[in-house]
């Protein structure tokens, strides 16, 4: 799945440039809310013609500044590269008779995002820009079996997440949000859409929801929901391949976790019956088992040994 990715940028303030340590004056001080905006520890190209000295690659200071040949100091922190052009050019014009002056930012350093849980290439990521929830998952190649949920979690000083159920962690630093995970894949939602800023850490659940299918089918196995909160009985049986020619489809059971822990039988279903349309299908929630018997032997066992059998089952295919 390919997505255009665009880059979250945090609102910043720009810092007021010192008088005595920089005599230039920033140019249009407040950076515009789109663009890539220029942070601690990232680094900038300048190219300035007829300026040797000040064209290469600069490091920005911890502290957000940045100490140049014949311009001095100048707290690029928070400007965007235009901005800092402007800025450069307004200090080289004691010099160079209309100087010309590019800047690229090289190596971002300054918006990292921590992609962590059940995504195919989890780690920390940079923020060049502007950039949603979604694209942020996709820039991690996608969520890899994950559980139905993930949480967003932002630091206070980058301010609110602004969706409803956000709230602040116990340890009063962090405000966090549980969103599901098939509204974060739909990119109409607020919630794909959320902005991600810099410092948030998205942790996609690692916990699976299966549903079983066992005994006389042709691939005994588990499907998995990611993106929905049901499943239907003939959608199992279907990506379980079918009745085998021993089943006693008549007999079949949906077996279900009661409040102990224990499988417990919930439903007999005439699988032969919803297959001819003569009975209702049944919605199954995840942890549900359907036990598929011999016509020679017409259950399994006792339900608490059902959770024993689904242990190592195949993934047969995710909805």
């Amino acid at each position: 799945m390919a997505f255009l990715l665009c880059l979250g940028l945090v609102p910043s303030c720009v810092a007021q440039t010192n008088a005595v340590t920089n005599p230039v004056s920033n140019v249009n001080s407040t950076p515009p809310s789109s663009g890539v905006v220029i942070g601690p520890d990232d680094s900038v190209t300048i190219m300035a013609i007829n300026s040797d000295e000040i064209s290469k690659t600069w490091r920005v200071s911890s502290t957000g500044e940045l100490d140049l040949p014949m311009v001095g100091k100048v707290h690029a922190a928070g400007l965007t590269a235009e901005q800092l052009e402007q800025t450069l050019t307004v200090g080289l014009k004691r010099y160079i008779r209309d100087p010309e002056v590019t800047v690229y930012v090289s190596d971002f350093r300054s918006q990292p995002v921590t992609v962590a849980g059940a995504i195919h290439k989890p780690g920390t990521y940079q923020l060049e820009g502007p950039k949603t929830l979604l694209e942020v998952l996709m820039l991690a190649a996608g969520p890899d079996a994950p559980g139905p949920t993930l949480i967003v979690s932002r630091p206070v000083e980058s301010g609110p997440i602004p969706l409803p159920g956000a709230h602040l962690d116990p340890t009063g630093d962090r405000s966090s949000i549980e969103l599901k995970l098939s509204e974060v894949l739909d990119p109409s939602t607020a919630a794909s859409n959320l902005e991600i800023r810099p410092n948030d850490v998205i942790s996609v659940s690692t916990k699976q929801r299966l549903v079983y299918i066992i005994g006389e089918v042709s691939r005994p196995g588990a499907v998995e929901l990611v993106s929905q909160d049901s499943i239907s009985v003939m959608q199992v049986l279907a990506a379980a391949g079918g009745l085998t020619k021993v089943a006693s489809p008549g007999h079949s059971q949906i077996m279900r976790l009661d409040s102990q822990g224990l499988y417990k039988k919930v439903a007999a279903i005439d699988l032969k019956r919803v297959m001819t349309g003569r009975d209702e299908d049944r919605l199954l929630k995840p942890g549900d088992i359907i036990v598929v018997p011999s016509s020679t032997l017409k259950a399994y066992g006792q339900a608490a040994s059902a959770g024993a059998i689904t242990t190592g089952l195949v993934i047969l295919t995710r909805y």
